[in-house]
């Protein structure tokens, strides 16, 4: 008899809370707010997926509103899809794809204050028409699908903001779950990143969570639950999922017929497969913190090509962690230069600055403490 997959196959990387997932689904009182915390690379928004697909929740009654780099994701699955032109693959892209999409539902577009903002959801009707075009094509025209599906995908994926939560967001989401589906079928938000939002989304979030709309549920994903405030902590159930170990890295590449001993980790599959130089990267992160020469301008325009500012600032935070840990940088500059950083990319996400305004500020911080 065939093993039983459950949860479309989170009890083979997740098994406890895949189990007791299924066990809310199954009783029919699923929770009207859930938060799945954990590091990245865990299987959390995999899991909110799930669980939506579990209890039959078509696509129009799921938004989610995310603060993560998609494009790393994304560009990984392409590629993947043009070298293998398999169901794994073609599945594997169709996912990364649906969880940007849903980001862009019709619910959502009033938030948008800019016209710029507004012509994203257009770009990703014309995405979605295109996932529709790639569940029939056959392996002579993926490559033809894959490069309209870059092109496409290019406005929505490679901005240089990152932007958290808004009031916006949380005002169209209280009106939307606020009216009753025509069917009668429950309305499902994921929220991811909600650690980065400024106070006014947190209070407007928390108002729908003390009285939320009937047949609405809230999944919170985080990286940083500790940074949500107490009083929507006590308003969730919670659900740490476990940090990536070597026999979840093994079970999900194979699944995507990779070779899991070429990579020490998930992300260095996607990195690899997103085009990111991370070995510029990495020399220049440690270049700016031991005071060597770098070519800024190489730097820049690698970040601006392949959207890698996310790991440029973590690989920095990585080079001051080191250096204070072998005794190269005392406490109070490590500390310090811990904070600046943080809280450059903090403000840069609750303020919607470029990314490059958040990279110059960074770089002067550090230079600032290393003179």
């Amino acid at each position: 008899m065939p093993e039983k997959v459950i949860l479309g196959g989170l009890d083979r990387t997740q098994p406890e809370i895949a189990a007791q997932l299924e066990d809310l689904a199954s009783s029919g009182s699923f929770p009207n707010a859930v938060l799945f915390s954990g590091n990245p690379f865990s299987g959390r928004m995999f899991a909110a997926r799930r669980v939506c697909e579990r209890l039959q929740i078509p696509d129009e009654n799921v938004v989610i509103i995310s603060d993560r780099n998609h494009a790393y994701r994304i560009r990984t699955a392409l590629e993947l899809y043009r070298r293998q032109r398999n169901l794994s693959s073609k599945r594997f892209l169709t996912e990364s794809i649906s969880i940007l999409l849903q980001q862009y539902h019709g619910a959502m577009m009033d938030a948008q204050s800019t016209t710029a903002g507004k012509k994203k959801f257009s770009d990703a009707a014309e995405v979605s028409d295109m996932l529709r075009e790639l569940e029939t094509t056959d392996d002579n025209g993926a490559a033809a699908i894959a490069d309209k599906l870059e092109k496409a995908l290019s406005p929505l994926m490679d901005s240089n903001r990152t932007a958290s939560v808004t009031i916006g967001q949380v005002r169209a989401i209280r009106d939307w779950c606020s009216t009753s589906s025509m069917d009668g079928v429950q309305k499902f938000v994921v929220i991811e990143g909600l650690e980065n939002a400024g106070d006014s989304a947190v209070n407007g979030l928390l108002k729908t969570l003390e009285e939320p709309p009937e047949g609405s549920h809230f999944i919170l994903i985080s990286s940083n639950s500790g940074r949500i405030p107490a009083t929507i902590l006590s308003r969730v159930r919670k659900f740490r999922f476990r940090d990536e170990t070597p026999d979840m890295k093994k079970t999900i590449l194979n699944s995507l017929f990779v070779d899991p001993s070429k990579y020490d980790s998930l992300e260095e599959f996607f990195l690899e497969g997103s085009g990111i130089n991370d070995k510029l990267l990495s020399e220049s992160a440690t270049a700016l913190l031991m005071k060597q020469p770098m070519d800024m301008p190489a730097l820049v325009s690698e970040l601006e090509k392949n959207q890698g500012w996310d790991r440029f600032f973590s690989l920095v935070l990585d080079r001051i962690h080191t250096a204070f840990m072998e005794g190269r940088l005392e406490q109070r500059r490590a500390e310090y230069l811990m904070n600046a950083v943080n809280d450059a990319v903090l403000k840069g996400r609750t303020f919607n600055q470029t990314k490059r305004l958040t990279f110059d500020y960074v770089v002067y911080r550090v230079q600032e403490v290393n003179r």
